[in-house]
Parts: C-alpha cells; sequence; structure tokens
C-alpha cells in the first residue's frame, strides 16, 4: 500500500513538473501590429517590380505568407511534381522536365492580386523565371515568421526598371536583399 501511495505520489510530482516546464516553454502572444510589421519588413525585398531569371529556385516560408507566394503553372507533359516531408516542413518541387525557357516555370512572391469592381489590380511583387525546378519549402508547426527566397544556376539574370545584370547570387533572407 504504501509503495502504491508512494508510485502515485511521483507520478503526480513527474506530471506537475512537465506541466510547468511547458508552461515556461511558452510565449506571450504576440500583438498584431507587431506581426504584421514583421509580414511587412520579410515582404518588402520583393515589392521593387523586378524580375529574375534563374535555373533554381527555392522559396523558404511560413504559413502566413502562403497567400503571398504563387504556384508554378503544371503541364504534365512538360513538367514533374512531388512532394517530400522534412522534419517541419514540407517541400512541394515542380521539375521542368525538358529545361528550356519555352516550358519554363514562373514564380511570384508580393502582394497578391485585389479583385475590385475595375477589374484585377496586381499588386507589387518581383518575377521569377525558373528554368529547371522550383522548390517551396512550407515551415510547420511553430517555427520563426520566414520568407527566403534563394535563385541560382547558370544563367542568372536580374532586371529592375531599365537595368539588367547578370548574377553569381540572388537571394532573400531576413528581409535583406543580397545580389552579386
Amino acid at each position: 500500500m504504501r509503495t502504491t501511495v508512494i508510485l502515485a505520489t511521483v507520478m503526480l510530482a513527474t506530471v506537475v513538473l512537465v506541466l510547468s516546464m511547458l508552461a515556461a516553454c511558452s510565449s506571450a502572444p504576440v500583438p498584431k501590429e507587431r506581426v504584421e510589421q514583421e509580414e511587412r519588413r520579410l515582404l518588402a525585398p520583393f515589392l521593387g517590380g523586378a524580375e529574375v531569371g534563374c535555373q533554381e529556385l527555392l522559396v523558404e516560408l511560413t504559413g502566413n505568407f502562403v497567400p503571398d507566394v504563387s504556384r508554378p503553372a503544371e503541364d504534365k507533359k512538360l513538367h514533374r511534381a512531388s512532394k517530400e516531408q522534412g522534419v517541419g516542413y514540407t517541400d512541394s518541387i515542380w521539375t521542368n522536365t525538358l529545361g528550356g525557357p519555352d516550358s519554363a516555370f514562373v514564380v511570384t512572391v508580393g502582394e497578391p492580386d485585389q479583385f475590385t469592381e475595375h477589374g484585377i489590380v496586381h499588386g507589387r511583387m518581383t518575377r521569377f523565371t525558373v528554368l529547371n525546378q522550383v522548390r517551396l519549402r512550407v515551415f510547420e508547426g511553430k517555427h520563426a515568421m520566414a520568407l527566403s527566397v534563394r535563385a541560382s544556376g547558370t544563367p542568372l539574370i536580374w532586371k529592375a526598371a531599365a537595368e539588367v545584370r547578370d548574377l553569381t547570387e540572388f537571394r532573400v533572407e531576413d528581409g535583406v536583399l543580397h545580389k552579386q
């Protein structure tokens, strides 16, 4: 009988300890204004109207940015689509089996289009033309807010306003555009 009471007490103490540790790990809710400010900061590098041509594109994002990233159109005769599950994320992968410009993917990152009484008003965005592969990685569960891209391969071309440049690197990480 005494052993049962001791075991019950130990189990209760363990449950209380685990629950208190879980409570300590949870954070206070973030104010909506702060969330919106962070979303604007991470989206800002994509709102300049640039165009990027590349071989491969990796887009990493949390679920709040899903409406801001388009999905490539898929022609089953020219493209292959697949999904891969990782720890804490899901990758959607589109591969251009021909690899040529006539079957390239177009992906946009930026403000979604708005439907008004005057028709469609296109949001500000960056447009990516991808010759080989698009990988869209959506983080799941508890993950810091994220929206990043990495364009790679040759050719890697960046066009904004009247300027066109060949690049060796184009990426956006933590709201900062890096291009060389």
